[in-house]
């Protein structure tokens, strides 16, 4: 099939083109979302992290991804392999159905640790611990000069840790003082990072989830930072989640809003669409070549009677023919009279077809002699070739 594409249709299509080219080589500019996905190589996704915690942090240790909720979660008890969890995201709000179950998870000696500047208020109350939020998260420009550092002298940057970019106006405002220790402060000896024992284990609350995304694991010495904090996890194997994260729902609802939430799926299937409408557009008219005139096949109908009555008439079988002619006969009475054609009928025809009685009887009494004779001659067979030919001719 030749595509066809009307001239007044090109400048349209290369300016298209032109446009489509310059979308993809165009500089992108930087994508601050914050997702805080294991797979994310944007700032505020964690893959930097995720490779931080196999390859240097617990590198023999089993590290599962988990993306289901904490309802899911296997059960435990206190004979059970003990595990760390790690929850990094900007809400940490797990139902209230869900709260027992990791509060039991703590309680048979799992490590549970959270980096989040928000928690739900049924959890905050379950563990007496409360974060309060100037700005959850705050612009850029706004975050210059921040820093945390930790309690702990061997932990401790002489510089502290700087977050010049990325760090939350979050703090740990509230928490039992009498069984929580404090881990880490930032620069105005505000809470950052606290341990809170439970039962057998222990949960690691950190009010600062962006310290742990891609841009600070890079930044200055901020790695180190996050190895200190997770230097209080003993080395169990790692259950990291995907369920708490807050791009969760665009994952894992609607494959569209998934494609254009990625500018390269976004611009790949707008590219689709475009053309899909051009070849609706172009390819809309069904398109074939010229379709040749066939003759149409010859009737040999009357060359195959021809034929056959030559062949029946050089043979001599004159009753041959002549019984096939009377038996057309009253097959033809039958169809145009609907009446048999006998002795009995010859009247009953005589009135529906118009031909004299007369005429009738003289046929039929020479068909009877036809069909009692065994050999007939060419007169006779001309004889009745021209009565049965008057019948069709005359009759109605």
């Amino acid at each position: 099939m030749r595509l066809n594409i009307p001239k007044n249709a090109l400048p349209v299509i290369g300016i298209l083109i032109i446009l489509i080219l310059m979308e993809l080589f165009a500089p992108q500019p930087i994508d601050w979302t914050k997702s805080f996905n294991e797979d994310d190589k944007r700032p505020f996704g964690c893959f930097l992290l995720k490779e931080l915690i196999q390859n240097d942090l617990f590198p023999d240790q089993e590290f599962k991804i988990s993306s289901n909720a904490i309802f899911n979660y296997p059960e435990t008890d206190s004979l059970s392999t003990k595990k760390n969890y790690i929850f990094v995201t900007n809400d940490f709000s797990p139902q209230e159905w869900e709260i027992n179950t990791v509060m039991d998870l703590a309680k048979n000696g799992n490590q549970i640790f959270i980096a989040s500047s928000s928690l739900g208020k049924a959890f905050s109350d379950s563990l007496h611990v409360h974060i309060e939020s100037d700005i959850l998260f705050s612009e850029l420009a706004a975050t210059k000069g921040k820093s945390q550092n930790f309690e702990n002298p061997d932990l401790q940057e002489k510089s502290k840790y700087e977050y010049p970019k990325a760090f939350d106006n979050s703090t740990i405002a509230k928490f039992n003082k009498d069984s929580a220790i404090v881990l880490g402060r930032d620069h105005q000896r505000k809470i950052q990072l606290v341990k809170i024992p439970c039962g057998k284990g222990n949960f690691f609350i950190s009010c600062q989830p962006l310290a742990f995304t891609n841009y600070n694991v890079v930044q200055n010495e901020n790695a180190n930072y996050i190895a200190g904090s997770f230097s209080y996890l003993p080395p169990n194997p790692i259950v990291w989640d995907e369920y708490y994260k807050p791009l969760r729902a665009l994952r894992s609802t609607s494959p569209i809003i998934f494609l254009l939430s990625s500018p390269p799926l976004k611009m790949a299937y707008y590219l689709l669409i475009t053309c899909l409408l051009l070849v609706l557009i172009f390819q809309g008219k069904r398109q074939q070549k010229m379709i040749p005139v066939l003759k149409p096949l010859p009737n040999t109908s009357l060359e195959f009677i021809r034929t056959m009555g030559r062949l029946y008439y050089n043979r001599k079988n004159h009753k041959d023919i002549a019984l096939k002619k009377i038996k057309y006969l009253k097959e033809f009475c039958k169809s145009r009279y609907h009446i048999d054609l006998t002795i009995d009928t010859l009247n009953e025809v005589s009135k529906r077809s118009g031909i004299s009685l007369k005429t009738l009887e003289i046929l039929f009494n020479q068909v009877d002699k036809i069909s009692n004779s065994q050999n007939i001659s060419q007169e006779t067979l001309e004889d009745l070739h021209s009565k049965v030919e008057y019948i069709y001719k005359s009759g109605k």
